[in-house]
């Protein structure tokens, strides 16, 4: 028998965890395995436990062990893949911040990658992935992270300039816009590939064809576009307005790239209209209550799934992440995978985005590692916008890193859902206020505003200075008036040639 593979999950609760719990029962490739569980709730890790204990006895698989650990440095000891799905107090956390948003005027929509939420996202998640990553250096230091938390980008960029840990981040958004459209074509999806490329959460259909036939199917995107999906959280609506407007087609969904764009008001998110993400979630005074989160849903998945039909559909799951597939090619048991989008270091990926960046590209996983695939240059356009995004991404990181309230300051007034430059300030305070339960109180210290003054204001003009606004114009005719015709308009007359003779 072979070496067994060791996962450590950080964020035992979570969608993407439970993914993990059901592949390696389901799918024999991934045994023999042996998880290394993670998980700060005693309640929940109790469930857990309970569930894989009575699923290994149902099922006779003698070849899936799991351990529970209070340490999470002992968790990531020895092991293989780490798999960063930490979600902390979530989907709570995302009414609370969205709530704050709006009491100044800022209206985000999926609120977890780019938006003020996202930087709060960010606050939340990266002190936790970079303690796991600075860890593994000194225990695991062969581990590969696989992240497949948001905000996706900031995580992946925290780990590739502050850590020496592999990394691949982890977003199957592309996926979900290549069936929707491939759909709205009339065509099985399973025979169309796409090549997207730019940052997770905006990325744009660069190639479109069908797999049998080597047909281009960029130019059947027109006539698709009135039969794509346009209800629900993913909807695809205004999706095709930026379409039309520059010509390539974005992804993943509504929600989720109006978030990341300059040019959608209040009045286009509320007219499209643009869904908020928390239609899909439960009723959002259970989510503030808390009695939505993972913690609370995954408290009985020890007693529930000794339900026959959940069982089945536990062992039978229609679809899978592309995480398991992952580590079993970066395992070697199995070929060498092509993957629609990793979340990678731009190291010549794409030649219009900053190196170094983490952008969002196809590549191929093996043995050896993930390798992004080289797309080129993006459009002006459309990496003009990326670009915007990677400096709020980044600026966000480096609050976080360097507990900079300038630098989030920064990164808030680089979001395109603030419209008032001057709100900014007022705004970081509410949400640090807000999040402290989930800070570190020298963090949160750090972060606050000092005193009353606010960086975020005009400077006032010395009495003397001769330009400040009050002052009275200066005498003579100003040289841009006669140029512009201004002056000798109301003056003289409008010059013209006649005038000269």
């Amino acid at each position: 028998m072979s070496e067994p593979m060791k996962i450590t999950l950080i964020g035992a609760s979570g969608w993407y965890a439970f993914d993990i719990y059901r592949r390696v029962f389901s799918d024999e490739r991934m045994r023999p395995v042996q998880l290394r569980i993670w998980n700060r709730n005693p309640k929940t890790g109790d469930a857990i436990a309970q569930m894989l204990d009575f699923v290994r006895s149902e099922t006779g698989i003698r070849d899936v062990d799991f351990d529970l650990f209070d340490s999470r440095k002992e968790a990531l000891r020895g092991t293989d893949y780490v798999l960063f799905a930490a979600c902390v107090d979530y989907p709570r956390v995302r009414v609370q911040d969205a709530e704050v948003c709006e009491k100044h005027g800022v209206f985000p929509l999926e609120v977890e990658t780019m938006t003020p939420g996202g930087l709060m996202n960010a606050f939340r998640h990266v002190p936790i992935a970079l303690g796991a990553a600075h860890e593994l250096e000194e225990v695991s230091p062969g581990a590969t992270i696989i992240c497949v938390t948001n905000p996706l980008l900031r995580i992946c960029d925290a780990l590739n300039r502050h850590s020496t840990i592999r990394f691949i981040g982890h977003c199957d958004g592309i996926v979900h816009t290549k069936v929707d459209l491939s759909t709205a074509m009339g065509l099985d999806p399973k025979d169309v590939e796409v090549t997207a490329a730019g940052v997770n959460h905006l990325t744009f259909i660069l190639k479109m064809w069908d797999k049998r036939t080597g047909d281009d199917l960029l130019p059947r995107i027109p006539q698709a576009l009135p039969h794509i999906r346009q209800n629900g959280p993913f909807g695809f609506r205004f999706s095709n307005v930026v379409y039309k407007l520059l010509g390539h087609y974005p992804s993943p969904g509504d929600n989720h790239i109006a978030d990341q764009l300059p040019f959608v008001s209040r009045d286009m998110q509320l007219n499209t209209p643009i869904p908020k993400l928390d239609v899909a979630f439960p009723p959002a005074d259970l989510m503030k209550k808390g009695l939505a989160d993972n913690a609370n849903s995954v408290s009985s998945v020890g007693e529930r799934i000794r339900d026959p039909k959940v069982l089945n559909a536990f062992l039978n799951q229609a679809r899978t992440e592309e995480s398991g597939d992952w580590m079993l090619a970066l395992r070697g048991r199995v070929p060498p995978r092509l993957v629609e989008a990793l979340n990678v270091p731009n190291d010549g990926h794409i030649t219009n985005l900053p190196t170094g960046s983490i952008i969002e590209v196809p590549g191929s996983i093996d043995a050896g590692g993930c390798h992004g695939h080289a797309v080129g240059a993006l459009p002006t356009a459309i990496a003009s916008l990326c670009q915007r995004m990677l400096a709020a991404h980044e600026a966000a990181v480096e609050a976080c890193v360097y507990t900079s309230r300038e630098a989030a300051l920064r990164s808030l007034a680089l979001e395109p859902t603030v419209r008032d430059l001057y709100v900014i300030e007022d705004l970081l305070d509410d949400l640090l206020a807000v999040n402290a339960p989930y800070l570190d109180d020298e963090f949160l210290a750090k972060m606050q505003r000092k005193d009353a003054s606010r960086r975020v204001a005009l400077v006032e003009p010395a009495p003397d200075n001769p330009m400040r606004p009050e002052a009275p114009m200066p005498e003579g005719i100003p040289t841009q008036d006669v140029l512009t015709g201004a002056a000798w308009g109301s003056n003289l007359g409008n010059l013209s040639d006649a005038d000269m003779e």
